[in-house]
């Protein structure tokens, strides 16, 4: 790829020329020079869009080549609170799955038969 920066100047420099050739009378060449310059800034538009695109896709590449992160929580952590939630779901009300069956809600516990 080539530097926009260079493609710039050269656009540049054409066009300073073109106003030089247009003070002397000189139409042909100054017109050729601005048609220059303007292909220039194009090519160096181009260039720096690509240029741009090149990156961020280095990055992207860069990103999916790290490795992923550590997941947020062990197995083993996972597989207790998938427990401890089959235990609340089996258990009769939630203040007997706080005291560990030792005590019921008479309000919200459809048990008719004290904890044991």
């Amino acid at each position: 790829m080539t530097d926009h920066r260079a493609l710039t100047a050269g656009a540049a420099l054409f066009t300073v020329s073109a106003v030089y050739a247009a003070q002397s009378h000189a139409w042909l060449p100054a017109i050729g020079l601005v048609h220059g310059a303007g292909l220039l800034a194009a090519r160096a538009r181009r260039e720096r869009a690509a240029q741009r695109c090149a990156r961020a896709l280095a990055q992207r590449a860069e990103l999916a080549a790290r490795p992923s992160p550590e997941p947020p929580f062990a197995p083993s952590l996972l597989k207790e609170v998938g427990r401890a939630w089959t235990e609340l779901n089996a258990a009769c009300c939630l203040h007997a799955w706080l005291s560990r069956g030792t005590e019921h809600d008479p309000a919200h516990c459809h048990r008719e038969a004290p904890a044991t």
